[in-house]
């Protein structure tokens, strides 16, 4: 069976919920799986990831996590993608998928961290409560995982560009 088909949102929520925590399948000690717990609500503080340049974390719930990587996984970029892995060459790929919402209780964090004892620390926040819906580009790490059909490790999903929109018009960061 291919990857390239439509998940439901119950798969998704599935793979999502196996992923995490588990050691990265193509990797011989691949970090463990961290979407839910690095890139969402879930994370117990925002600001614990000092070696990491940039750092961003949508602040919604698990469902609100599995309803973002649903649509990118079953977006056009994200089927191409998942195409790829049909080839036994193939072992991961990363999704970037465009996800447009209208309405509020989505909140986007971005930590920067630029280098030198003397940089100073900066945040991105985005939050549609400054203006009508969002943009964002969603990056998905999707993994083979070893001996099934079609099975997919989520190794990640954070959003890695945003902004927000007042009707037909992106008004910014």
């Amino acid at each position: 069976m291919s990857y390239r088909r439509t998940y439901s949102l119950s798969e998704v929520v599935h793979m999502l919920d196996a992923s995490e925590h588990r050691p990265r399948p193509d990797k011989a000690a691949g970090a463990p799986g961290h979407a839910a717990s690095l890139h969402t609500t879930e994370r117990r503080n925002i600001f614990s990831r000092p070696n990491k340049k940039k750092d961003s974390v949508f602040l919604v719930n698990r469902q609100g996590l599995a309803a973002l990587v649903h649509e990118a996984l079953n977006s056009p970029s994200g089927q191409s993608k998942l195409g790829d892995l049909d080839s036994d060459a193939c072992n991961a790929v990363e999704i970037r998928s465009i996800v447009l919402r209208q309405g509020s209780g989505f909140d986007v964090l971005t930590v920067y961290r630029p280098k030198g004892k003397d940089a100073q620390t900066s945040f991105d926040w985005l939050s549609s409560t400054n203006g009508d819906g969002f943009i964002v580009q969603v990056f998905i790490l999707a993994i083979k995982l070893p001996g099934t059909s079609n099975e997919l490790h989520i190794q990640t999903a954070f959003p890695e560009d945003y902004a927000r929109t007042s009707g037909d018009t992106i008004v910014g960061r």
